[in-house]
């Protein structure tokens, strides 16, 4: 592999035709591309002829159940470190990558100074019609406490080093928490001025707030995730990261707030909400088995 060999890993859960046009964008941008599908049951990938067209270079993981991103992550991880490349290119199925995204990170990170651990991608949103951070300004990069997981190069030996992804955090705040413990290693993180993506977070239909946009809209499993998760962080970066970690919980209150007015299905989201919020205080952590019904 070259320096700057790069290896995308994408996950995959229930995967529709967005997932084939991500693969057919970012395999001509990559080195290896590895293909982790989170169905239970698997045998999804079957319809999207471009894995059939990988010469060699697609690598497939059927799990055969929902073991969470960051297990996911940590099998692309390890296959990246496998196959000797420099750099892990972590995406979500439903990403629209522009043609120059990892041209783009890799230039980044090289101006940046010292290495940089983590290269974040800026991103469009659609649903709030801006950029992540904006794209004014002479640096091509810009220091963060932390990034999304889209979009983002991950140093392999660093992050193999750091014990990869943590696994009992299953679904969200997985990117925040690593980011955050590369920086208590003394790693950087940096995000590209440059767009390199087009992003949203949370599903379409949520609120829309004047000068904010539409809201993430998520169901009450994810409510449940975010919560847990985001007192766990908070609970091990306060110290080190006070100023992000006050943010964090502001905005979680804020997003408890905002749900319990303005959402649908507002009553499962709140019970599914003050259950993440107890269980990490009680430090339970994994996959959640708990439902909460949503009226119709």
């Amino acid at each position: 592999m070259s320096g700057d060999s790069v290896c995308a890993v994408v996950v995959a859960y229930f995967p529709d035709a967005r997932v084939g046009e991500l693969l057919e964008k970012i395999l001509p941008q990559v080195d290896e591309l590895v293909v982790v599908d989170n169905t239970p049951g698997g045998g999804r990938l079957g319809a999207f002829g471009i894995l059939a067209e990988g010469e060699g270079r697609i690598h497939i993981v059927e799990n055969l159940a929902n073991l969470g991103v960051a297990a996911a992550l940590n099998i692309g991880l390890e296959q990246a470190a496998r196959l000797g490349c420099r750099w892990l290119l972590t995406l979500d199925q439903d990403t629209c990558c522009y043609p120059q995204l990892v041209e783009t990170l890799l230039r980044t990170g090289e101006s940046c100074g010292p290495r940089p651990a983590v290269i974040g991608g800026n991103y469009f949103d659609p649903q709030t019609q801006r950029t992540k951070v904006s794209v004014n300004g002479a640096a091509e990069c810009l220091e963060q406490k932390t990034v999304i997981t889209s979009g983002c190069l991950v140093d392999v030996d660093l992050a193999m080093a750091a014990g990869g992804f943590r696994e009992d955090y299953f679904i969200d705040q997985v990117d925040h928490e690593f980011c955050l413990r590369m920086r208590a290693l003394g790693h950087r993180v940096v995000i590209s001025r440059e767009p390199v993506m087009a992003h949203s977070v949370g599903a379409e239909g949520g609120a829309r707030l004047p000068f904010l946009g539409a809201l993430p809209n998520h169901p009450p499993l994810r409510k449940y995730y975010i919560a847990r998760n985001t007192v766990v962080t908070v609970v091990k970066y306060w110290r080190r990261e006070p100023d992000w970690c006050l943010r964090r919980m502001v905005r979680l209150l804020l997003g408890l707030l905002l749900m319990a007015t303005l959402e649908k299905q507002r009553l499962a989201k709140i019970h599914a909400f003050a259950a993440g919020f107890m269980d990490g205080v009680r430090y339970r952590m994994g996959p959640c088995l708990r439902k909460w019904p949503c009226p119709k």
